[in-house]
């Protein structure tokens, strides 16, 4: 990099970890926007939020809004597209611990659906449930709910209501997977359902989001509403009026699909190739069809909510945040699911609308453990110190990112920033209004304008502005230990990676290894560099 660092003056290094997202990022204008959305009639009333979380949703090969054009035209059509959203653990519980909380898997603990290192019991057992996006929600005034799916795991404390939720209906038995015969904890009472169309998963979630919605507003509060159908999630098949739409459909394929020559990829993939290739042509057929036609009832269950809002007057006050856990493989790499750091497992779809928020596309690479502290932000509540996300309401608002020399030069020069993941003094000059340092840095010989997100791991650079310090896990993870996923969708259970190799979601993790980048990888590279504090 040009920078000549005399021995003498070395008093720490930083590890300074850089996701670097590779798909079409422009180095000025990375953001197509139209005329913003109506904004609230009064400031001071607060603004109400929805999210619906899919499971399993990809976002590179369903064209999952041909499923969905009742959404498309309320959701995608009027808010923001975030075209490079990435879940960093594409695995369901560590990515819905992390939408919940705003910090990555080891700093929940949550690294898998179950086990020791996995599953509700750990988000308990670590700590998370007292400082949730509903908890801080709850706080500051709001009514909150949920419906649905929460985390694996839960069914072994299936009276469990976690804090922060007003109103508590979530799935306790694995058969939510398959959309009949699941039992809800409906606010502590267990209510069993069966297996007529009128007890399909999606359509109860449906119908607790309506009756929800029309309580907060019957009561002048304003309101956080979960809707977390399993769908697409296998084996959740379409609703019984949906059956027929989409069971002559024909999958589409990506150039990887049953990728031919997998010579470059890790032991445990070419070990396993021809197993792998045969469940493809096995499943991937019928999983597609229910997959595409489960989405026509999410399609409906957003559409009540919409016109439930327009219907009261508060679609205008009312954000929605469209996104999913993590996402789907669909045989690219000859691959049925997700848990590895390909991209058909990480790129997610991702779509905001509500006050303020334009409409158009944003390819800034964001991520999931942004999701919570932008819930918070809407709702006017400060961001915790204690996450790794950052509110991406600058990004909805039409404001201009950091820069990788920005983030640089903070991680490796900013001195007497506060430890522990806290924000360093926002005042002084040559900061925009957002805190952000904008004079510039010259690496190299020029300037590097390119987005990341930064994560600091070690050293005095820790906190600076718009930089999110990697907390410390509990523990190192150990290359050794294994990673198995226990848990039961209908009859699937997948051991992720044989024992005795590293996870491969231990990404960017301290204490993980990485895995082999080459060129057949996901876009999404991770760098590490070495880097020098001076002091």
């Amino acid at each position: 990099m040009g920078i000549s660092i005399s021995r003498r003056l070395l008093t720490a290094v930083a590890a300074v970890t850089l996701t670097v997202g590779l798909v079409g990022v422009a180095t000025t204008h990375a953001r197509t926007t139209a005329a913003s959305s109506p904004a609230v009639a009064a400031a001071a009333v607060k603004p109400n939020i929805v999210l619906v979380l899919m499971d399993d949703l990809d976002s590179l090969t369903s064209p999952f809004w041909d499923a969905m054009p009742k959404s498309a035209a309320a959701i995608r059509d009027t808010g923001l597209t975030f075209s490079d959203n990435f879940g960093p653990t594409p695995t369901c519980c560590p990515a819905r611990s992390t939408i919940l909380t705003g910090k990555y898997a080891h700093n929940t603990g949550v690294f898998n659906n179950g086990g020791a290192l996995g599953g509700f019991k750990t988000f308990l057992d670590k700590g998370n449930e007292t400082n949730t996006v509903a908890t801080y929600l709850q706080a500051a005034g709001y009514r909150t709910g949920i419906a649905g799916k929460y985390l694996n795991g839960i069914q072994t404390f299936p009276t469990h209501i976690a804090p922060g939720w007003n109103d508590w209906n979530v799935g306790v038995d694995p058969n939510l997977y398959t959309g009949y015969n699941y039992t809800l904890n409906e606010n502590g009472t267990m209510v069993k359902y069966g297996a007529t169309p009128k007890d399909y998963l999606t359509d109860v979630v449906a119908h607790k989001s309506v009756s929800f919605i029309n309580k907060a507003v019957a009561a002048h509060q304003p309101f956080f509403w979960y809707a977390a159908s399993t769908a697409p999630h296998r084996p959740i098949p379409p609703a019984p009026r949906h059956a027929s739409v989409f069971a002559n459909a024909i999958p589409p394929q990506r150039p990887n699909f049953q990728e031919p020559d997998v010579s470059d990829k890790p032991s445990w993939l070419i070990d396993s190739a021809a197993a792998r290739s045969a469940g493809v042509t096995r499943t991937n057929t019928d999983d597609y069809r229910n997959r595409m036609g489960s989405l026509l009832a999410v399609d409906d269950m957003v559409s009540g909510m919409v016109e439930t809002l327009r219907a009261k007057g508060q679609l205008a006050n009312t954000y929605f945040v469209f996104t999913s856990d993590n996402g789907y493989n669909l045989g690219a790499h000859r691959l049925v699911q997700k848990f590895v750091p390909y991209e058909e497992s990480l790129q997610v779809p991702m779509v905001i609308t509500g006050p303020g928020v334009a409409h158009g596309s944003d390819r800034h690479m964001v991520i999931q453990p942004d999701i919570m502290p932008t819930i918070l932000a809407m709702a006017g509540i400060a961001e915790p110190a204690d996450i790794d996300g950052v509110s991406l309401m600058p990004l909805l608002r039409g404001k201009t990112p950091a820069t990788v020399a920005e983030l640089l030069r903070r991680a490796v020069r900013r001195k007497g920033s506060e430890r522990g993941g806290r924000r360093a003094d926002r005042a002084g000059p040559g900061r925009g209004p957002d805190g952000l340092d904008r004079r510039p840095l010259v690496v190299g010989g020029a300037e590097q304008p390119l987005p990341v997100r930064a994560l600091v791991r070690t050293g005095e650079a820790r906190g600076a502005v718009g930089v999110r310090a990697l907390r410390p896990p509990d523990r190192p993870v150990r290359a050794d230990e294994p990673d198995q996923d226990t848990s039961r969708a209908g009859d699937e259970q997948v051991r992720h990676h044989p024992p005795g190799r590293p996870p491969a979601h231990a990404v960017g993790v301290l204490g993980g290894q990485l895995p082999r980048v080459t060129s057949r990888t996901s876009p999404v590279v991770v760098v590490t560099l070495s880097l020098v504090c001076i002091c």
